[in-house]
């Protein structure tokens, strides 16, 4: 085999390859050879037919089937005798191919382009300070009062206040038809909460158990649910029940049944929370500041495939949050041209940090073992609530090789190695504004 090599950009190659006529006659020989023991000709016991005659009926196939057989094997093995690592599936042409004939062929790839590191230790960043104050704390376990609250139900006369819950059927109408999705039974309501219309809100205040009443809300022309755009809708609604919040007593007691003695320990272990989960948000702000810096630093010219897959998958999780909000994309006040760009942008941000923390990692001799990689599975099957075994094999993929994985652990390896010898500073203004603890 032959293999000529030709740079087309720094991350596109050409590798022409041509493989020994002898090698394609064996493979045409033996093509042929399975033909005859499977094909069934008239007029001939079954492995019989002459060549020739196969030669004249199944010509075009026997060609196909030794393209597909030998192309890809001798593209792999260009690709490692040439020392190149593709980022997508080549592009082939070029192709000649005869049965007494060397096999030729061109094939174009992407390639990772070679990054000129620049200094990366002691990058400059901006270090905020851990601030835990006694207010930060109070609402924590007002939080926690919040969750551990019972709804008591009100009196029959209780008038609806901010506040309460109130359980409701309602339903809307338009021109005195009901629309389609627009109520529900049963349904419990924070009044104050604005997690529903603040028309609904407003004109549930001051009713009681057992009322009916009707309110009218006319919806936007560009309101992102298209029943409601443009309508004035009558919604009717009916006070099933009135509940009122009763938070349980801010005591000893209320300390014991979440793990601590006291109310001081409670208080004092809510403290060493925020101030690790603090901690945490304050590595990984620190760690996105590094990796500003480093691109900041570096001019890598980007696989256009790379960022295509990357842009794909950014553009996936855009929907999907815009489905959550109840909005798709080419909706009322979103422009799918815009959320193109931003997808596109934050997709070159990805593939350029992953391209120079993988240079990092590799002229360091930073690696991810085995150990990190089932520690990482276990952790991630814990978290789940799933079978580390389904973990496993899900992680695995097709090569068993957890590619995918062990990518993302070398990738944070690497940021946490560069974090260990960035060089910080205090924000301006922290020092003795802060807090004592």
């Amino acid at each position: 085999m032959k293999v000529t090599v030709e740079t087309i950009s720094p991350v596109k190659r050409a590798l022409v390859v041509e493989v020994e006529a002898d090698v394609v006659g064996k493979e045409f020989a033996s093509a042929y050879a399975e033909l005859s023991r499977n094909v069934k000709i008239a007029g001939f016991r079954q492995g019989k037919a002459p060549l020739p005659l196969l030669e004249k009926r199944y010509h075009q196939e026997i060609v196909d089937d030794v393209v597909r057989r030998l192309v890809p094997h001798f593209y792999e093995e260009a690709v490692k005798e040439a020392g190149l690592a593709p980022v997508q599936l080549p592009t082939i042409d070029q192709l000649t191919i005869g049965k007494a004939a060397p096999l030729s062929f061109r094939a174009t790839v992407e390639v990772r382009p070679p990054v000129a590191l620049q200094p990366y230790q002691d990058l400059p960043v901006v270090r905020r300070p851990v601030v835990v104050t006694d207010a930060d704390v109070t609402a924590a376990v007002n939080a926690l009062r919040q969750r551990h609250a019972q709804l008591e139900v009100c009196a029959d006369d209780h008038a609806v206040a901010e506040g309460d819950y109130a359980v409701i059927d309602f339903e809307g109408t338009v021109d005195g038809q009901p629309l389609a999705d627009s109520g529900a039974k049963g349904y419990l309501v924070h009044v104050g909460g604005h997690a529903i219309l603040q028309e609904l809100e407003t004109a549930m205040i001051g009713r009681r158990k057992g009322e009916r009443f009707e309110t009218s809300v006319s919806f936007p022309h560009d309101h992102h649910a298209a029943r409601f755009a443009g309508r004035l809708v009558v919604f009717h609604v009916a006070v099933i029940d009135v509940k009122r919040q009763v938070l349980p007593p801010l005591d000893d007691e209320f300390a014991k049944d979440l793990g601590a003695d006291t109310l001081d320990a409670l208080g004092a272990k809510i403290r060493v929370e925020l101030e690790r989960r603090r901690r945490d948000e304050q590595q990984a702000e620190e760690k996105r500041a590094l990796l500003t810096v480093l691109l900041d630093r570096h001019q890598v010219e980007l696989p256009p495939s790379l960022v295509r897959r990357e842009a794909d998958l950014v553009r996936e999780r855009i929907a999907r949050h815009l489905e959550a909000a109840g909005a798709t994309p080419g909706g009322p006040g979103i422009e799918p041209e815009a959320l193109d760009r931003e997808a596109v942008s934050a997709a070159e941000e990805r593939v350029k940090g992953d391209l120079l923390l993988e240079a990092i990692a590799e002229r360091e001799g930073l690696t991810v073992g085995q150990e990190e990689i089932d520690r990482e599975v276990e952790r991630l099957a814990k978290e789940a609530r799933s079978n580390v075994q389904e973990v496993r094999r899900l992680l695995a993929g097709e090569s068993g090789a957890f590619t995918g994985l062990r990518a993302t652990l070398l990738r944070e390896k690497t940021l946490d190695w560069l974090h260990m010898r960035a060089k910080f500073r205090e924000e301006e203004g922290a020092a003795g504004g802060q807090e004592p603890r």
